[in-house]
């Protein structure tokens, strides 16, 4: 039986390199040799009976097809480094080419044809450009069709290569003149077969001048041999034929987990839709379990690309479905002003555009309850590879989420999309990986710069915003160039690049932390009036008819014009807050007035900076909450001062 919980600790089962990614989930790759077609396990080809072979990716290991975006970046990249019209030699477009991210500062690929990996792409934030590392099987295929970048070696020096030693230049018997240090070489031998490739250290002049040095750094070598070139071509469609049964075993495991889930619950179901494969599939599986158009849950952002709401609409015109969900409209825009841009360790923007107004959305539409069927994936987080497969979201009041494809691959998500023939966000053939919010600060930078060529409009009103946050904070313009806007504090690879580049970027105080913080005067201390008292001061003045309505959680409250100040008498405390930001709490407990100034700092910035998400109002078992004129307002008749709304998730205070 599938249970239910909120988070869940791995046992040791997750396995982990330094400066590596994570293993999430068992990676499964593997080759049809006869076809040239990607199996998705290891089973024998439905179409041929042939017995797979492993292709070794790196971890976490999440294979997909590539499409005309991936590949002609790559092409591109591999034309600069090696010659005009290599790369369309190297990456064939009758064949079925995929790609693996792994682990990177921004974005890498392993780049696997005929089911060896011939390189990685990888976006270099230095050059703000791509480049091609090669692999051996790259090198040997190469040197059929480019004369650039090449070092040749005396044969004797073989043996030492393959002990883990890097080539130095008494080694060489000449090389491409071209050769620039840092540049991709490949290596050959007399005859001219290729046995290693790696890092050039010297230029090509230079090891042709020099006597002695460090010319090359190897990164992979072994035996002279020809490249494992498979002339046999192959079509996406040879792929689903080839997988055919494995698919259908996935399909029937996912069917039966929504059945059960759906007889279990008893509750109305909706299809969580973003306009991505993942979802689209799920969709597509709920549809066959039920055999009905089920509802989709759209939260429209206001900052989705235009292809992703068009293709929302199209996909539930075909399927005859009805959307439920919110427009968020420029809500964005007018939320930016008070929390700064959202980053990667301060996310406000999910919270208000999309996670309340879906508790929201639930409790006006759905009737408080419904079972939502989500496309999360174990490969595409490691926070997503420890969660449960039926779960539920704290800023989502009433929501019970479940995951039928958690455990597939990107690449079984794909093939079934092509088995099924359903039409797919266009968005994927451009090259993008991930459909959602285009500023969105956890895509990487390659991503983020790809908006220029495809959206530029959309690319140049965010850099446009950026610019004006950073003038009016004096960030320099590298902030914006190399991403560093999409931390708050950034990370340790981050800050390498930083000191790299020459540049010291401090951390980003932004949104309310940056505007209204309480600083206590002095802790707790005896006090004449009562047992004790506690002084603070808040870092701005205060707007007291704003705030005065949802002082009434911690007590009976009122507004005194003639001190400036806010009166509230609570269960053995009092509060005095005044208009200039000063602060008082006098009571009989310590412990608990410390408690309460925690919590009026939070109801402080829940008043003031209330973006009108809604998450907490379904969650108030009195509904003594509600919206008023788009701000959180108490009832101070319902209002039963129990406080568990301080302890609610709110965009305001995130931690």
């Amino acid at each position: 039986m599938e249970s239910i919980e909120l988070a869940r600790k791995g046992r040791g089962r997750r396995k982990f390199r330094r400066g590596h990614a994570p293993y999430l989930a068992r990676i499964r790759l593997y080759w049809c040799d006869h076809c040239n077609v990607p199996l998705v396990d290891e089973t024998q080809c439905a179409v041929c009976g042939s017995k797979s072979r492993k292709v070794e990716l790196s971890p976490p290991g999440d294979p997909f097809p590539a499409m005309y975006g991936h590949i002609s970046k790559a092409v591109d990249a591999i034309d600069s480094q090696f010659g005009q019209g290599i790369g369309q030699h190297i990456l064939p477009h009758d064949k079925t080419i995929v790609f693996n991210k792994v682990s990177s500062l921004d974005v890498m690929f392993e780049v696997v044809v005929d089911g060896h990996i011939i390189g990685k792409l990888r976006y270099d934030i230095k050059s703000l450009n791509y480049k091609f590392i090669l692999s051996l099987e790259g090198g040997r295929r190469l040197s059929q069709v480019s004369k650039r970048k090449w070092v040749s070696c005396h044969n004797e020096v073989l043996p030492y290569l393959k002990k883990g030693v890097n080539l130095m230049v008494p080694g060489i018997a000449g090389c491409d003149s071209d050769i620039q240090v840092n540049d991709e070489v490949w290596l050959i031998d007399s005859s001219g077969t290729v046995f290693g490739v790696g890092i050039a250290r010297m230029s090509g002049s230079e090891m042709a001048r020099e006597e002695k040095g460090y010319a090359v750094k190897i990164r992979e070598v072994d035996a002279p041999r020809p490249p494992s070139i498979n002339p046999r071509l192959a079509s996406w469609d040879d792929a689903v034929k080839a997988n055919i049964n494995h698919l259908q075993k996935i399909e029937d495991e996912s069917i039966g987990f929504i059945k059960r889930l759906i007889n279990r619950y008893n509750l109305p179901v909706v299809v969580g839709f973003s306009g991505g494969k993942d979802s689209l599939v799920v969709y597509l599986l709920v549809e066959k379990a039920t055999e009905e158009s089920p509802k989709i849950f759209f939260m429209n952002t206001g900052i989705e690309f235009p292809e992703t709401v068009q293709h929302v609409y199209e996909f539930a015109e075909k399927h005859d479905a009805e959307i439920i969900g919110y427009d968020a409209g420029d809500q964005f825009w007018d939320s930016l002003q008070e929390f700064g841009p959202p980053a990667r360790d301060f996310r406000w923007c999910c919270k208000v555009l999309k996670l309340g107004p879906a508790s929201a959305s639930i409790a006006e539409i759905l009737g408080g309850e419904v079972l939502t069927f989500m496309g999360q994936r174990k490969l595409e987080s490691f926070q997503r590879s420890i969660e449960p497969r039926v779960t539920r979201n704290p800023w989502v009041q009433g929501q019970l989420s479940a995951n039928p494809i958690q455990n597939w691959n990107a690449l079984e998500v794909w093939l079934y999309i092509f088995k099924e023939g359903e039409a797919y966000n266009p968005l994927y053939n451009s090259g993008y990986t991930r459909m959602g919010c285009y500023l969105c600060p956890s895509s990487p930078l390659a991503e983020i710069e790809r908006i220029q060529n495809t959206h530029p409009e959309l690319y140049n009103r965010w850099i446009n915003t950026l610019s004006e946050w950073a003038r009016s904070h004096e960030f320099p313009q590298e902030w914006i160039d190399y991403g560093f806007w999409r931390w708050k504090h950034l990370p340790g690879g981050q800050q390498n690049l930083a000191a790299q580049l020459g540049l010291e970027i401090r951390p980003v105080r932004q949104g309310v932390e940056g505007q209204l913080q309480l600083s206590i005067a002095k802790g707790v201390s005896p006090c004449k009036a009562a047992a004790y008292s506690l002084e603070g001061q808040f870092s701005m003045g205060l707007d007291l008819t704003r705030i005065a309505d949802i002082m009434h959680i911690f007590g009976k409250s009122k507004v005194s014009e003639e001190l400036g100040a806010i009166r509230v008498k609570g269960n053995g405390y009092s509060i005095i807050l005044f208009s200039s930001g000063s602060l008082v709490i006098r009571g009989e407990d310590p412990s608990r007035i410390e408690k309460i100034a925690g919590q009026i700092e939070h109801a402080v910035r829940r008043s003031l900076f209330c973006q009108g998400c809604g998450s907490c109002i379904p969650k108030c078992s009195q509904n003594a909450l509600s919206l008023d004129n788009n701000k959180i307002a108490v009832d101070s008749e319902l209002c039963t001062r129990c406080l568990k709304c301080d302890r609610w998730p709110c965009p305001t205070y995130l931690e």
